[in-house]
């Protein structure tokens, strides 16, 4: 019996790679028989890979140890916390640091007459000498060549760090970037004092340093893996909404704390206070991924190990790695540091019961293309905002404040009361377009209906296609606000426009839980920390160039037409949508072919 099944394993053809995607019909007994060896051989992943099976194991647990949305939501309420009360006065400090220094070197050299001419505007009244078209712009372009630092250097390590957390677990990455935004934190105000003598040199270094230990980067790939490990599939996405109505009110009140402070400084020592504090409560937090679950080994998109021990290394294996040229070397760096990105290639997605209704071959790719470009586009206004508010509208710390309260208050609405509703909304078009389907193929195909409810898979993979048509109905519709909104502000040139793009910016937002529920559905439990591992790789890169793009195109245009970024976000807002549409098709294609 063994010799006739190796026999015929011998005569099989070549499979096609997209058949990977395609589960191959066994008979019952087939199905009995694997099911009983499986038993006996299955890793930890597939015995806890069944969601259900997974969920009741957390839900037994007590509730000091039982990973949740309400242990998660305090945490993202204070670090949203921290980050409204630091995001003006940091960047405000930064600006004076980089002021500080561009009179400095300026001075010498024109005897003491920069100084006064930059207190003096072009009518003889006296302004602030930071807030001048010359200092703003390049404050946009140091800024720009900071976070490019920041990202381009945490390319090289986010997706290998954010890997370990398949095998330390979600709190490891918690820790590793709460630290050194901290120490960050404290640079600034240290560097920001008139006695200092730290100029942007030092703002480089610190980057680069951050983007390497992948502080602040690391934040939201951990968070996201961490609502995926102890939330069901359909419901993911209203739970990333929870998330975010606590992200909104960390937003409304942290930015109008430093309104209330004597001045930048002092609110950047409130905000290390309180980073402190939630470092402090990160440490009762519960480990979402059980230790069972965990990876043996950090394995790369096609599964095989990053790092294999000595004793099993052959001795060509320890010849060619330690005589290979630092050319091959850097070659084999550069590729383990795609290699999470490579896991949305075709057939490098793991099949598992969390796997119900497999992707297009090409469907992730494309939809994280979409995404790339999104957050390409909304990472470039955030760079510029507070350059562009100073120079066009002449705000200080109290009107940012404001500005970033009003997204706050704006994100709050959305997630409490408009998006909840869309997605009753959506659910009751779904249900009514679902049952006028149903009664249409029995009338035509009175076996449909048993054959339908015959497979014990049937109700998982309808949820499945459920959960993906609401996600990526969201995200296109989110695309598509966003667009609307970054057009508002180039079309009118004026605060009210700019208040206006940021409460639709707050409802466009639905596109991101959307993107990232619709990504781990079809994303096996076990290998979700490595896939937004490659989220993180992507997010490093377009934030990168954004950085660059956006500081030199606002200093190019700051003459002419500042909002001119705000254009160039709507156009690739544009083609977000587009990509949308394209992963819309793919997975209507899919569908039908399951029918």
């Amino acid at each position: 019996m063994t010799d006739q099944h190796t026999e015929a394993a011998e005569r099989q053809p070549l499979i096609d790679p997209r058949d990977r995607y395609r589960r191959i019909p066994r008979s019952q007994d087939e199905e009995n028989g694997h099911a009983a060896v499986n038993s006996h051989n299955a890793t930890p992943q597939e015995q806890g890979g069944d969601e259900s099976n997974r969920l009741a194991a957390i839900q037994a647990l007590p509730w000091y140890r039982r990973p949740s949305i309400g242990w998660l939501l305090p945490f993202v309420f204070l670090a949203v916390l921290v980050m409204g009360i630091s995001q003006a006065p940091q960047e405000q400090l930064i600006i004076q640091i980089i002021c500080k220094e561009h009179f400095k070197e300026r001075e010498p050299r024109s005897e003491g007459g920069v100084m006064m001419t930059a207190l003096l505007g072009p009518n003889g009244v006296p302004e602030d000498p930071c807030g001048t078209q010359e200092v703003l712009g390049l404050a946009a372009v140091v800024l720009g060549r900071v976070r490019a630092l920041k990202y381009t250097s945490g390319m090289f390590t986010i997706g290998f760090i954010t890997s370990l957390s398949d095998k330390y677990g979600r709190k490891a990455l918690i820790y590793l970037t709460l630290l050194p935004a901290a120490l960050t934190q404290l640079l600034i105000l240290y560097m920001a004092r008139p006695t200092s003598n730290l100029g942007v040199g030092v703002l480089y270094a610190d980057g680069i340093f951050m983007g390497v230990v992948g502080a602040g980067i690391l934040l939201e790939p951990c968070l996201n893996a961490y609502i995926a490990d102890c939330t069901p599939r359909l419901g993911r996405s209203v739970s990333i909404g929870y998330v975010m109505v606590a992200l909104s009110v960390g937003m409304m009140v942290g930015p109008l704390i430093p309104s209330y402070l004597k001045d930048s400084s002092t609110a950047m020592l409130v905000s290390a206070c309180t980073l402190c504090f939630l470092m402090i409560y990160s440490l009762f937090m519960p480990e979402s991924l059980p230790k069972h679950l965990r990876a043996k080994s950090v394995v790369d998109g096609d599964g095989t190990a990053l790092s294999v021990p000595a004793s099993t290394s052959s001795p060509v294996t320890i010849l060619t790695k330690r005589y290979s040229s630092p050319l091959v070397r850097m070659k084999d760096w550069m590729v383990t540091v795609v290699k999470p990105v490579l896991l949305f290639l075709p057939g490098r997605i793991e099949l598992t019961p969390d796997v119900n209704v497999p992707p297009s071959p090409y469907m992730l790719l494309v939809l994280l293309a979409g995404y790339g470009i999104l957050q390409f586009a909304t990472n470039g206004i955030t760079i510029i905002l507070i350059p562009y508010t100073n120079l066009a509208f002449r705000w200080k710390v109290k009107e940012d404040g404001y500005y970033l309260a009003l997204n706050g208050a704006s994100t709050f609405i959305v997630y409490v009361g408009i998006f909840p509703l869309l997605q009753k909304l959506y659910a009751r078009v779904y249900d009514t377009k679902k049952a006028s389907k149903v009664d249409t193929l029995t009338d035509d195909h009175p076996a449909y209906s048993a054959d339908n409810n015959s497979s014990s898979t049937a109700p998982a993979k309808a949820t499945t296609k459920r959960a993906t048509g609401n996600d990526l109905t969201f995200f296109i519709f989110g695309s598509a606000v966003y667009a609307v909104a970054y057009l508002l502000v180039p079309l009118f040139e004026t605060e009210a426009a700019l208040y206006l793009s940021c409460a639709l910016r707050a409802l466009a937002s639905v596109a991101l839980p959307s993107f990232t529920s619709l990504l781990t559905s079809h994303i096996p439990t076990h290998q979700t920390g490595k896939a937004l591992g490659g989220v993180a790789v992507v997010d490093t890169m377009v934030m990168s160039l954004s950085a660059l793009l956006y500081g030199w195109v606002f200093s190019k245009t700051s003459n002419s037409m500042p909002s001119a970024v705000f254009l160039l976000s709507s156009v690739c807002t544009c083609l977000s949508v587009f990509a949308g549409l394209i992963v819309w098709v793919m997975f209507k294609r899919a569908e039908r072919r399951q029918l």
